[in-house]
């Protein structure tokens, strides 16, 4: 009987937690509609226990013009909670406007090491609808690592590494310089000690997010705490 009653109460508490989490999405989805919204409950903190392997930093406080220079397919509004755990192939994040820029978060972005022209072309794209744009990659398994900084439709900076030096484009960036950032010019060989250059890759890989920082935006400051007003949108990219 004990059991039983344990059981029945579980299920309970099951079925009226999802029913709380199906009414504060609809609540969320007519204040989005309506201009008024409230994340002030919303304790999710994105990245908490793990970074971004890929994202954009774009200069724009206009969350629809994004969407609409991605070509999302099925927008959606959503929380930031609702926004990072729904992540995919092809899905992304929108992120609610942070200090002048918005975040697009997302393995269905490009990948340097998978097709740089792809990249390139991407977003040139983009640049070309929104103006500033930064890329920002770190696969922290095989330490590959990119950085790309793109303002008035020219390459300002671009430095993308995948086992060679795909590109290599503009100057280094003071910032760069100050955190020691390692850049192989095309066709370099790297470190003559096959452990020193797999350290330089690792510091590569462990700094692009404070290169982020001092570019834009560090990722890890989006919480709900600083968008608890907001919504992002997520959706499906278009395949590029």
């Amino acid at each position: 009987m004990v059991v039983l009653l344990v059981t029945v109460s579980i299920i309970i508490a099951t079925v009226a937690t999802g029913l709380v989490g199906i009414w504060k999405r609809r609540r969320q989805k007519q204040g989005f509609a309506s201009g008024q919204h409230d994340l002030s409950n919303d304790p999710f903190i994105p990245f908490l226990f793990d970074r971004p392997s890929r994202w954009l930093a774009v200069r724009c406080s206009n969350i629809v013009k994004v969407q609409n220079a991605l070509h999302l397919h099925n927008p959606t509004p959503c929380s930031l909670t609702e926004g990072f755990s729904k992540l995919s192939e092809r899905k992304l994040f929108v992120s609610p406007p942070v200090k002048g820029w918005i975040l697009i978060v997302g393995n269905g972005l490009p990948d340097a090491g998978e097709d740089v022209d792809k990249l390139y072309h991407f977003l040139m794209k983009i640049a070309n609808e929104l103006g500033s744009v930064q890329y920002f990659s770190a696969n922290r398994v095989v330490n590959h690592h990119s950085w790309v900084r793109i303002e008035n439709n020219r390459v300002y900076r671009a430095y993308a590494w995948a086992g060679e030096t795909l590109w290599n484009q503009g100057d280094s960036t003071a910032a760069e310089r100050e955190l020691g950032l390692k850049c192989y010019e095309y066709g370099a060989s790297p470190l003559p000690f096959p452990f020193s250059a797999r350290d330089t890759n690792v510091a590569n890989t462990d700094k692009v997010i404070q290169l982020a920082a001092r570019w834009s935006i560090d990722p890890m400051a989006v919480n709900s705490h600083n968008l608890k007003a907001s919504l992002g949108i997520a959706g499906d990219l278009k395949a590029v």
